[in-house]
């Protein structure tokens, strides 16, 4: 039984979308979708998504370029990093945009079992999320569907510090950065 401690709830997830991806992710996934729904858990930072929504709209620019061409967006961080599943490495992998990379999580189970164990070491870790704390103190906690996101980009000469950093829906801003420097194949 997967346990998150610090789960808020959002929303529930529909029956469609769990039909609809149960046989293409990992059963951890559809476990927290039905146990929890969409929300957000490590301090606010992670959110459970629909996966259809960022399919529909992210489409080509969620950049898997290799193995068998699948990347489903399962989560996000309130950074604007998609986080997918990628039946091909059999892993979570996170697309971090603002520093053009990606980063192998594992799978769901060791992912958020690090995640409940270190908590905001573990972010560090594998998200850089130091600017994160400090933006919510400064500018208040991001909504569901917003990230805090760095203007200009420390992958284009941006600085990166947490005084770049602007709320923006999370959609939209992950499409402009794309848009401006070209999807990350992986």
């Amino acid at each position: 039984m997967v346990q998150i401690e610090d789960f808020v709830a959002h929303s529930p997830v529909s029956q469609e979308v769990i039909a609809a991806y149960r046989d293409r992710v990992p059963s951890e996934i559809v476990e927290i979708w039905e146990q929890y729904g969409y929300g957000t858990f490590g301090e606010g930072f992670i959110r459970v998504i629909n996966p259809s929504v960022f399919e529909a709209e992210l489409g080509d620019r969620i950049g898997k370029t290799q193995g068998d061409g699948i990347a489903i967006p399962v989560m996000v961080t309130a950074l604007g990093d998609l986080i997918t599943w990628e039946p091909s490495v059999d892993s979570l992998v996170a697309i971090l945009f603002r520093k053009f990379e990606t980063v192998g999580l594992g799978s769901p189970k060791t992912f958020l079992g690090l995640t409940r164990l270190d908590g905001a070491e573990h972010l560090e870790e594998e998200f850089a999320w130091d600017p994160y704390p400090e933006a919510v103190a400064r500018q208040g906690a991001v909504t569901f569907d917003e990230s805090f996101i760095f203007v200009p980009l420390p992958s284009l000469g941006g600085p990166g510090t947490v005084d770049t950093l602007q709320k923006r829906p999370t959609i939209s801003a992950i499409q402009v950065m794309v848009d401006l420097q070209g999807p990350i194949g992986h």
